[in-house]
C-alpha cells in the first residue's frame, strides 16, 4: 500500500514538473528542475533561474536518494540551451533524442540518453540555433568516439545537420560530442555533450518448475539479450532456504541453486544492471524485474563429493597419507575417519580411509586419505561410509605411483635398442616401461610427440617422437606429469656417409662432380695434366630436410704406365669435411678436426707428377668414406684418367737389307742393296680403337747409308749416303725394341747427286 502511494505521488510530481517546465519556457527563462529529498522520503522540486549567458551544462546538480549501486540514483531533467543554441538532437535507429527533453543526470553528470541497438550505428546530429543569424561559424571537433560521414551544413535556414558513425557503442559507454562555434558577436564557445547509450536487458524465462534434490547444486541457464550488462559478483547468496550464485555465461545467465528444505518453493532473485536504462517514466534506473524461479525440492539423495586431485597414488610398501581437498557438507565431522568402499551395501572392499582435518573458508574440507587398493573411474562409484551407513558417493583414480624403469627406442627397419642416442630431424618410436603409467602424461622436452592410444596399459606406453632438426639442446629430458625425471635422450650429431656429390675434381678444364656419369668409364684427356685437384663443397652435405654431418674421406691414387706397370701409389687419410653455414646444425658441429682447406692437390702427394706422365699412362683415383669413423660402409667412387695422345715421336735406327734402290738417272728398275743403316726421326700414330696401341705404319725423315755393312771391294757395290723420307709398315703386335718392317720411300743421294726411290725389308731397333 505504501509502495502504491509512492508511485502515485511520483506520477503527480512528474505531471507538475512538465507544466512548470512549459511555463518557464514560455517566459524565456533558463531553468532547471532539481529534486530534493524531504523528511518523508518523497521528492520535491524547485526552479533555479539561470542567466542567459550561462551554458546549459553549468546548471546546479541536485542530490538524489541513495541506490544499491554505489552510483547515485539519477533524476530526470529538462535542459534549456544558452542564447546561441536552442537545442541539440540525435536521430538514431529511427528515434529522435533531444538534449532539451532527454537529458538526465547520472552520477551527478548530465547525459543525453539514447538506445544502442547496433554496435556501430549511423545517426544524424542536428544543431538548432536560437536564431538563424545567431551563429557565425560552427564545427564538430574530431573524436575517437565517432566518424563524420559528411560535412556540417545549414539546412532550410533553421538548423545544422551532419551524419556520424558511432564506434562500438556497446563497449564505449560515454561518447562525447564537442561543438565549437563562434556567435555573431565573434565570441567563441565550446559545448560538450555527453552521450549515454543504453541497452535493454531482457531474460527469456519460461516460468517452468525446476526439480532438484535437497543439498544438491542445480544449474539453470536462462537465455536473454545483453546478459553481460547484468551485475554479478560470483558469490553465494542466501534467501528463503536457498543459496544461489549468478554467473554470466556467453548469451545466458547461469544460476547455481542449492536448496536446504524439501517441498514446492519460489525463489525471487533481484537483478541489477551495470549500466542504467530508462523505466516507464523515462527515469534511468538499474533494477530489472525480479526473476521468480519455481522449484520442486525432493528429499536428499546421496551427494557426490568432489576431490581436488584427479589421481591418488597407492604404494604397497608404504602406507602414507595424502592430503586432499573435498566438497564441504555439514554431515562431515571433524577429527573423524570414514571408510571408502567399492559398493553401497555392506561387505565391500576397503579402498581407502578418509580423515577430516579442518573446514576451509572456500566451502571446502581439508582431509587426509590413506589408500589400500587400486581403483579407476571406469570401475564404478566409491561410497563414503560412517561405519556401515553410506553417506556420500565419489569417484577418483587410485593408481600405482608412476615410475619409469626403462626406455627403448625403435628406428625403421631396426630392432628395439636401449641406446638412447637420437639425431636431429629423426622420427623414432619410444617405448616407456614402468608402473602406474596408464594415465600418465609423458612429455619429451622440445620434441613433437604422439601417444599410441591403442597400445597403452599400466606398465608401458608407446610414443612416436619427432626430434626437431634445429633442436638447440644436447639432451631431451623426459617430464612426467610436468615433473622432471632422471631419464633423458641424448642428441647426437649425424656422422653418416653422404652421397659423394659434394666432391668435385678438376684436372685441367673445369670442376666436375665425381658422381657425374662421365666418370663411370675411363676418361681420356689429350692435354698435359698439370695437376689434379679434388674440391670438397661443404654446402652440398646437409640440406633443410636431410642431415649427414661430418664426412671422413680417404683418397687413394695409383699411377700406371701404358703397360699397366705401377709407377706410384699414395693414400691420403684423415680428410674431414664439415657441413657449411647453410646446414641447420652448422653451429652444433665441432670444428676442431675439420680440414682447413677444401682443395686437395694430388701432385703434393705424388712422387710421379701428373705433368710428367707419358702417353696412355693411367691415373686411378679412389674416393671413399672412412668406415671406422662412420661405423658403416660408405660410398666409393673410382675415377680413371688416361693421358691420351694421337701420335708419338721417336728416333729409330734400322738396318734395311735387300732394298730395291732406283736412281732417277739410271735406266731400268734399279739394283738391290746390301745391309744398309738408317737413322730416322719417326712419327707413329695411335689406334683410337685400341688403348695404347699404335697403328702398323710410321713415317720418318732422316739419313740412310746404302751398303754400309757390305765390305766387299767391288765396282758393282755403290756406297752412298742419302737424305730420305721413308715410311714403314710393321708387324701387328705390340711395340718392341726389335722388329722387321717393310720400307718405302725416296730421297737424295749426296754422293751421286741424284734422287732415288727405295723399297724393301729391314731390321728396326727403337730407343
Amino acid at each position: 500500500m505504501k509502495e502504491t502511494r509512492t508511485i502515485q505521488i511520483s506520477v503527480l510530481f512528474f505531471v507538475l514538473f512538465f507544466f512548470i517546465n512549459e511555463a518557464v519556457s514560455a517566459f524565456s527563462f533558463s531553468s532547471l528542475i532539481s529534486f530534493k529529498k524531504s523528511d518523508s522520503g518523497l521528492q520535491s522540486f524547485s526552479l533555479d533561474t539561470i542567466t542567459d549567458n550561462q551554458s546549459f551544462h553549468s546548471v546546479q546538480k541536485t542530490k538524489h536518494p541513495a541506490h544499491p549501486n554505489p552510483a547515485t540514483k539519477p533524476g530526470r531533467h529538462n535542459q534549456n540551451t544558452n542564447s546561441d543554441i536552442k537545442d541539440i538532437i540525435i536521430r538514431i535507429n529511427n528515434q529522435e533524442y533531444s538534449l532539451v527533453k532527454n537529458t538526465v543526470f547520472w552520477q551527478n553528470k548530465p547525459y543525453l540518453f539514447f538506445q544502442a541497438i547496433e554496435q556501430n550505428p549511423v545517426g544524424e546530429l542536428i544543431i538548432i540555433p536560437e536564431t538563424p543569424n545567431s551563429i557565425k561559424s560552427i564545427k564538430i571537433l574530431p573524436s575517437p568516439d565517432f566518424t563524420s560521414l559528411d560535412s556540417l551544413v545549414f539546412i532550410e535556414n533553421s538548423h545544422y545537420r551532419i551524419r556520424l558513425r558511432f564506434h562500438d557503442l556497446k563497449q564505449n559507454s560515454f561518447p562525447v560530442i564537442i561543438i565549437a562555434y563562434t556567435n555573431n558577436l565573434n565570441e567563441a564557445s565550446n559545448i560538450e555533450t555527453k552521450l549515454f547509450p543504453y541497452v535493454i536487458t531482457k531474460l527469456n524465462y519460461n516460468d517452468e518448475t525446476i526439480e532438484l534434490f535437497e543439498g544438491e547444486e542445480k544449474i539453470i541457464d536462462i537465455p536473454g539479450s545483453f546478459i553481460d550488462n547484468i551485475f554479478t559478483d560470483n558469490n553465494w547468496h542466501s534467501l528463503n532456504n536457498f543459496e544461489y550464485k549468478l554467473i554470466p555465461s556467453a548469451n545466458n545467465l547461469r544460476i547455481l541453486i542449492k536448496a536446504s528444505q524439501t517441498g514446492f518453493a519460489e525463489l525471487p532473485i533481484l537483478l541489477n544492471t551495470i549500466n542504467p536504462f530508462p523505466d516507464a517514466f523515462g527515469q534511468p534506473h538499474q533494477e530489472l524485474d525480479p526473476l521468480l524461479i519455481k522449484m520442486s525440492v525432493k528429499p536428499s539423495r546421496l551427494q557426490f563429493i568432489n576431490v581436488d586431485k584427479e589421481y591418488l597414488y597407492h604404494d604397497n610398501n608404504q602406507r602414507r597419507s595424502e592430503e586432499i581437498r573435498i566438497d564441504y557438507h555439514s554431515s562431515f565431522q571433524l577429527k573423524k575417519t570414514y571408510r571408502i568402499e567399492d559398493q553401497q551395501d555392506n561387505g565391500g572392499t576397503l579402498i581407502a580411509e578418509l580423515y577430516i582435518k579442518s573446514f576451509l573458508s572456500d566451502n571446502k574440507i581439508l582431509a587426509e586419505i590413506k589408500t589400500y587398493s587400486l581403483h579407476r573411474l571406469t570401475d564404478g562409484y566409491l561410497y563414503i561410509k560412517d561405519a556401515n551407513r553410506t553417506m556420500f558417493i565419489s569417484n577418483f583414480n587410485i593408481v600405482n605411483r608412476p615410475e619409469i624403469s626403462q626406455i627403448e627406442i625403435l628406428r625403421e627397419g631396426a630392432e628395439w635398442t636401449s641406446n638412447l642416442s637420437v639425431f636431429p630431424g629423426e622420427k623414432i618410436e619410444v617405448k616407456v616401461q614402468g608402473s602406474g603409467l596408464y594415465d600418465v602424461n609423458i612429455q619429451f622436452d622440445g620434441c613433437r610427440q604422439r601417444l599410441d592410444s591403442m597400445r597403452i596399459n599400466d606398465q608401458v606406453q608407446f610414443y612416436e617422437v619427432v626430434v626437431p632438426i634445429n633442436i638447440p639442446r644436447k639432451k631431451i629430458i623426459l617430464f612426467m606429469n610436468r615433473n622432471i625425471t632422471r631419464h633423458e635422450l641424448l642428441v647426437r650429431e649425424y656422422q653418416r656417409p653422404a652421397p659423394l656429390d659434394f666432391v668435385k675434381i678438376n684436372y685441367g678444364e673445369r670442376d666436375y662432380r665425381i658422381t657425374e656419369t662421365k666418370f663411370n668409364k675411363p676418361v681420356f684427356y689429350d692435354q698435359t695434366i698439370k695437376d689434379i685437384n679434388l674440391i670438397f663443397d661443404p654446402s652440398e652435405i646437409d640440406s633443410e630436410t636431410q642431415l649427414f654431418g661430418k664426412q671422413y674421406i680417404s683418397i687413394e691414387i695409383r699411377i700406371l704406365d701404358a703397360k699397366n706397370q705401377l709407377l706410384d701409389l699414395q693414400t691420403i687419410n684423415n680428410i674431414v669435411v664439415c657441413p657449411g653455414p647453410g646446414s641447420p646444425r652448422y653451429n652444433f658441429y665441432s670444428s676442431q678436426d675439420c680440414s682447413q682447406s677444401t682443395v686437395v692437390s694430388l701432385n703434393e702427394y705424388l712422387l710421379r707428377k701428373t705433368y710428367l706422365l707419358e702417353a696412355f699412362s693411367q691415373v686411378i683415383i679412389t674416393v671413399k668414406h672412412n668406415e671406422i669413423k662412420h661405423g658403416q660402409s660408405g660410398y666409393v667412387k673410382k675415377i680413371t684418367l688416361f693421358v691420351e695422345r694421337k701420335n708419338a715421336f721417336d728416333i729409330q735406327v734400322s738396318f734395311p737389307t735387300g732394298l730395291l734402290v732406283k736412281e732417277f738417272k739410271e735406266p731400268g728398275i734399279g739394283s738391290l742393296s746390301g745391309i744398309s743403316a738408317s737413322i730416322l726421326a719417326e712419327l707413329s700414330f695411335y689406334d683410337p680403337k685400341r688403348i695404347g696401341y699404335k697403328k702398323p705404319y710410321k713415317a720418318g725423315v732422316g739419313f740412310i747409308a746404302l751398303n754400309a755393312f757390305n765390305f766387299r771391294d767391288s765396282e758393282d757395290i755403290r756406297r752412298d749416303i742419302g737424305l730420305v723420307v721413308m715410311g714403314s709398315v710393321e708387324p701387328m703386335r705390340k711395340s718392341t725394341k726389335f722388329s722387321v718392317p717393310i720400307y718405302l720411300g725416296f730421297g737424295y743421294l749426296l754422293k751421286q747427286g741424284d734422287l732415288f726411290f727405295i723399297f724393301g725389308p729391314g731390321i728396326s731397333i727403337s730407343f
